[in-house]
């Protein structure tokens, strides 16, 4: 059962909860597709924000840390209200986040994790280019900010490269949107070689699974906020 289904069997037992009238995608043209870039542009200047906290002396300034918060925030909201405006994801309800599936989406997350450090033994990589990166970043940054930023990336990506492509993009072509957000989700953690190309292909297969069957962004969004939330929280153990 997808959201559309959900949303259908709450306004008719549910009627004092209110729902919008007219919850399904528009009709997509040409030109409304390119509001995509919108989307997209979002995603950068909150992925370019980061960089503002950063000193690798650590001596951090407040009003460096508020700033980057507060454009994090705005990009947020601007990107969820886009959204719902064009209908793109339904109103947030606390039935779309149903807690047995994004428990199997997590355990998914963690087999292909797991598989994903076999491959790496067995090629003779430590770690991803991309996570060493983020790892080295977290050292010049409050872990307040590497925290927010690292998971809440998963909003923005969902956003971006499942609901923007499915719904926006492709939303009349849904197999070419499922290949489309595996292979871009993919690239834009730059894999270096296969082992990271196996890392964040798998976790992209999963994710974009998840999406293809339910089409529920909060289900995903919570997804990828725990499995990133959960890297998070083992490196900064493991770093101490």
């Amino acid at each position: 059962m997808d959201y559309f289904e959900i949303i259908e069997q709450e306004k008719k037992s549910s009627p004092q909860i209110e729902f919008p009238d007219n919850h399904e995608p528009k009709v997509q043209t040409w030109k409304s597709r390119l509001t995509f870039i919108w989307f997209l542009l979002l995603w950068q200047i909150q992925r370019e924000a980061i960089g503002i906290p950063i000193n690798k002396q650590q001596h951090f300034s407040f009003w460096r840390i508020a700033l980057f918060l507060a454009i994090f925030l705005v990009c947020l909201c601007l990107s969820y209200r886009w959204a719902r405006k064009h209908n793109l994801i339904p109103k947030i309800h606390w039935r779309l986040f149903p807690f047995g599936k994004i428990g199997i989406g997590l355990a998914l997350m963690f087999a292909v994790g797991i598989i994903s450090s076999l491959v790496m033994r067995l090629t003779g990589v430590t770690n991803t280019e991309n996570q060493e990166a983020l790892n080295e970043m977290c050292k010049s940054l409050p872990v307040i900010v590497y925290f927010i930023a690292t998971t809440g990336a998963g909003f923005f990506e969902e956003m971006l490269f499942r609901v923007g492509l499915f719904e926006l993009l492709f939303n009349k072509w849904p197999k070419i949107a499922a290949i489309m957000s595996c292979l871009l989700f993919t690239l834009a953690h730059v894999p270096t070689n296969f082992a990271s190309f196996v890392a964040y292909g798998s976790m992209s297969l999963v994710l974009t699974g998840l999406y293809y069957k339910y089409r529920n962004f909060y289900l995903n969004s919570s997804v990828h906020f725990l499995w990133n939330s959960l890297a998070v929280i083992v490196f900064l153990m493991s770093s101490k």
